[in-house]
């Protein structure tokens, strides 16, 4: 039995309908077109359940790894993000056992799918968390997407705008926006694009920041001089903000994420 049906109240799993204009490299539009997300509401998951989740979820590798950390909330955020990658591979490739893949990482700390499937070679991972959730997209490696869910303090938001100019904004202000939700979108997207970039914030801020926000279906789009190729949207959920960066001439359907 698959976990979200398990505690069907605890997790949310879907796999992502793409669309693109542009190229698709060396690979089918069948193949590289294939993105799946699994996000886990940590509140409603209780510690004798995660972990026995982890016991039948989680590699002998990772059970290593997650049992080797001193303190319980860096082992708990951990787990968490293992469980959510583990659920969303599971419904990316219904013939692999999660168990039986590893989720280690790079020398950036980046996640890697480690496994024997052929098929889990071509595949990447993206894992983010917060208090309230943890968020994981698996998706083709020559189609890159990188997640981030964030809660931002309200202390941040004053050191977050503080490199903003002034057309962006006005962008802010004519969607009827405040300060908190600019800084809160603007933070989640910086997070999102670092993680595609396999950067993270070592780089000048400034490079991350948008030429455009605007509108859309499920949220709000950025839009970036620097990295043109990319193109990032920003949704409110649980409390918190949700940013997955993938490539500009693609689009992603999240009109389902209205009320999770």
């Amino acid at each position: 039995m698959r976990l979200n049906t398990m505690f069907p109240e605890s997790c949310v799993v879907r796999k992502l309908v793409l669309t693109r204009d542009g190229s698709f490299g060396s690979f089918a539009a069948t193949d590289i077109l294939k993105a799946t997300i699994a996000i886990i509401y940590r509140q409603r998951l209780g510690q004798e359940e995660t972990e026995s989740l982890a016991n039948r979820y989680l590699h002998t590798q990772e059970q290593k790894v997650r049992l080797g950390f001193e303190f319980p909330q860096r082992r708990d955020s951990f787990t968490i993000g293992r469980l959510a990658a583990k659920l969303a591979l599971e419904c990316h490739l219904d013939d692999v056992l999660p168990n039986d893949v590893a989720i280690g990482s790079g020398v950036f700390h980046q996640p890697i799918i480690m496994g024997a499937s052929v098929r889990c070679c071509e595949l990447g991972v993206s894992i983010s968390h917060s208090d309230q959730i943890c968020v994981a997209v698996i998706h083709h490696k020559g189609h890159p997407i990188g997640v981030d869910v964030e809660n931002l303090a309200e202390a941040d938001v004053v050191s977050v705008l503080s490199d903003v100019n002034a057309r962006l904004r006005q962008q802010f202000f004519k969607l009827s926006l405040n300060e908190y939700e600019a800084a809160s979108i603007l933070w989640v997207g910086r997070e999102s694009l670092g993680k595609v970039l396999t950067t993270g914030m070592t780089v000048p801020l400034k490079l991350y920041e948008p030429t455009s926000v605007s509108e859309v279906e499920a949220g709000f789009k950025l839009s970036y001089k620097t990295f043109t190729q990319y193109q990032t949207q920003v949704m409110a959920i649980d409390k918190a903000w949700l940013a997955m960066t993938f490539p500009a001439q693609t689009k992603i359907d999240f009109g389902w994420l209205r009320g999770t």
